[in-house]
């Protein structure tokens, strides 16, 4: 690979750069092999200041392209800013633009909302009244349903008390014979009683009598004795 092809893919970026050092190369390059020909001393300065001559004129025209590099980067530049200023404006516009748009929908979605929650708020206030009516309705019923119980139950209270006050005054009457009829059996053993236990008592009464006789004959009897014993020394 030649110097001059180094230097222009080290340059590429920047060709106008790139060909001018890539025709300078070539001129040294150009100028080294007829240098490598030279014998003379002559030949050497006349090629020395052709070279010089050379070189002055290459840098002449490396200004000379520096400047015109210069003036179209300026002049890119300008317009580059331009294209800015002008991309701005648009930004700026469609901005402004985008803006807008919003507002129009955000006024148009209000606008939606707002019929939306008036249009919910009334399908609640209908919905609100019929299930007012729907409850008012079955209230109603069920007050009706209530009350009608209610009587059936009053009637089957009433029915079911005068039913057992009926069994509670045969019960009563049942347990009154049963009484009276337990009370006049009691007299009766309690009579029957009264009688073993007089009988019982005048029996203890007669053998407590002669008991005491007995006892009393005894001590009598024991008495003598000891009466007679006491006499008779």
């Amino acid at each position: 690979m030649s110097f001059a092809t180094k230097i222009y893919q080290a340059f590429k970026d920047e060709p106008q750069k790139a060909e001018v050092l890539v025709e300078f190369v070539e001129f040294v390059e150009k100028f080294h092999e007829k240098l490598s020909h030279v014998s003379t001393k002559d030949d050497v300065e006349l090629a020395k200041k052709e070279i010089e001559l050379q070189i002055k004129q290459l840098e002449s025209n490396t200004n000379i392209k520096l400047k015109e590099i210069e003036g179209k980067i300026d002049i890119t530049k300008k317009e580059l800013d331009a294209k800015i200023i002008e991309l701005q404006a648009k930004i700026e516009h469609n901005r402004k633009e985008l803006d807008a748009k919003i507002d129009f929908a955000s006024k148009e979605l209000d606008n939606k909302i707002d019929y939306t929650r008036k249009e919910l708020e009334t399908k609640i206030e209908n919905s609100k009244k019929e299930l007012e009516a729907k409850i008012d309705f079955a209230r109603k019923e069920l007050d009706a349903k209530i009350d009608f119980a209610s009587k059936e139950l009053d009637n089957k209270i009433d029915y079911t008390r005068k039913e057992l006050e009926t069994k509670i005054e045969n019960s009563k009457k049942e347990l009154e014979a049963k009484i009276d009829f337990t009370r006049k059996e009691l007299d009766g053993k309690i009579e029957i009683t009264k009688k073993e236990l007089e009988l019982k008592i005048e029996k203890t009464r007669v053998s407590l009598f002669r008991w005491s006789f007995l006892f009393w004959i005894t001590q009598m009897a024991t008495l003598f004795g000891i009466l007679y014993k006491l006499l008779s020394q």
